[in-house]
């Protein structure tokens, strides 16, 4: 059950370590939605554990200073790709989102290959700096690409 009202805005999760970063995003996407940031992979994991549900998308950095996971590796945790055994002890309660839109973003497009990153999990995959009509557009289609995935997977209903 959501704790959210019905009428907030959409919630998406900035898992991105530069402040800088985070606020400009933030400024940008506030009209439309509700941007929330963690810092590191444990803010990421506890917000994923606290939110997930209510998630209507996720940013993902790659590089996240100071953390043990990659925002790789954090891609395919929620993707439940890592057996949670070896995962750090706050990230085993990490909640298995399938159809959760993530997008993947970075200054370091020359180290990572697009079908690479969409492998593990990604839904998209986009340079920094921040390009803020193709992330709009991006959110948008992932939402549509989810709720079409959350619906084929409900069981067919008799008429």
């Amino acid at each position: 059950m959501s704790e959210r009202p019905a009428s907030a805005k959409p919630l998406v999760l900035y898992v991105e370590d530069d402040a800088d970063t985070f606020k400009l995003a933030q400024l940008r996407l506030q009209g439309r939605y509700e941007v929330i940031n963690a810092a590191t992979d444990r803010q990421a994991c506890e917000a994923l554990i606290k939110h997930g549900p209510d998630l209507y998308a996720v940013l993902m950095d790659i590089e996240l200073q100071g953390s043990l996971l990659d925002g790789l590796a954090l891609v395919k945790a929620i993707r439940g790709m890592t057996p949670r055994g070896t995962l750090p002890s706050w990230a085993q309660a990490l909640p298995v989102l399938p159809h959760l839109p993530i997008i993947v973003m970075t200054a370091y497009v020359t180290r990572y290959s697009e079908a690479e990153v969409k492998a593990i999990g990604a839904t998209y995959f986009l340079s920094k700096p921040i390009d803020f009509m193709r992330l709009n557009l991006a959110l948008a289609q992932a939402n549509i690409q989810s709720v079409m995935a959350r619906l084929a997977a409900q069981p067919s209903r008799p008429r």
